[in-house]
């Protein structure tokens, strides 16, 4: 049996910052996001499925989507609860380094067109025994002066009454 030559590594630890470009679609959607508080998905024109978040190409049956604003569709903001998950633990923020404020709700969201969607609930709806399934929801936007153009624009979503 031949023998094989012990192989040898070293563990390091490297921080590399980098930039990617969004892209237009991508870009779109934040820019949208960023500076009028509005929530776009486009709609293939092939498979006429909805897609969040926009881009180029569907990714079910490859159709060019077009360029804004044809076939791209605001949402309303609104959707129902369909889960939620309590975090007790610390979670860092990658960008910032900041940890978040812990206990802190993550909900999904049924949102226009059946799309789901994954985000913070509102500090006011930690009372998790006041929450159902199905409830109504609706986007709650960062002051403008705070949006980033990144999807954390979306402050959270809170419980809205009928």
């Amino acid at each position: 049996m031949e023998e094989r030559e012990e192989r040898l590594s070293q563990e390091r630890i490297m921080e590399i910052r980098y930039r990617w470009s969004a892209g237009p679609y991508l870009g779109r959607f934040l820019a949208e996001l960023r500076d009028k508080g509005k929530f776009y998905v486009v709609r293939c024109p092939g498979c006429e499925r909805f897609l969040l978040p926009p881009r180029i190409v569907c990714s079910t049956c490859y159709t060019r989507i077009p360029e804004y604003p044809d076939g791209w569709i605001a949402l309303s903001g609104r959707g129902i609860l369909l889960d939620w998950q309590r975090v007790i633990y610390p979670q860092m923020d990658p960008e910032t380094g900041e940890v978040r404020d812990e206990p802190f709700l993550h909900g999904t969201f049924r949102l226009d067109h059946d799309l789901l969607f994954v985000h913070y609930l509102g500090p006011a709806d930690l009372d998790e025994g006041r929450l159902q399934e199905g409830m109504k929801v609706e986007m709650v936007m960062k002051p403008q002066e705070q949006r980033e153009g990144k999807v954390t624009d979306i402050h959270y979503f809170r419980i809205v009454e009928d």
